[in-house]
């Protein structure tokens, strides 16, 4: 959950995110990460992921409770199932 406080009234952009992913991608082909289309797929999905939260929770200001934010954790599947807004957000 402390990722979530790093994030909160960062208002990022979606092209900052966007550019994150790319750095990331990159920076997997630098340091020799699998290529194979499954680490990837999983790998890519996570950043993916991952990312939209951080830009989600950096717009929602300090009325976020770290605590009942969805947090990404790795896995080889689907990274978090289909996003479901808490309880009177939208």
């Amino acid at each position: 959950r402390e990722m979530v406080m790093h994030h909160l009234g960062k208002h990022l952009t979606e092209e900052q995110r966007r550019r994150w992913i790319n750095l990331l991608a990159d920076a997997a082909d630098e340091v020799g990460l699998p290529d194979d289309p499954e680490f990837r797929s999983a790998f890519m999905g996570y950043v993916e992921w991952g990312s939209r939260l951080a830009k989600m929770n950096s717009n929602l200001g300090e009325t976020c409770d770290p605590a009942t934010e969805p947090m990404p954790a790795w896995g080889w599947g689907v990274p978090g199932g289909p996003y479901k807004p808490p309880a009177g957000k939208s």
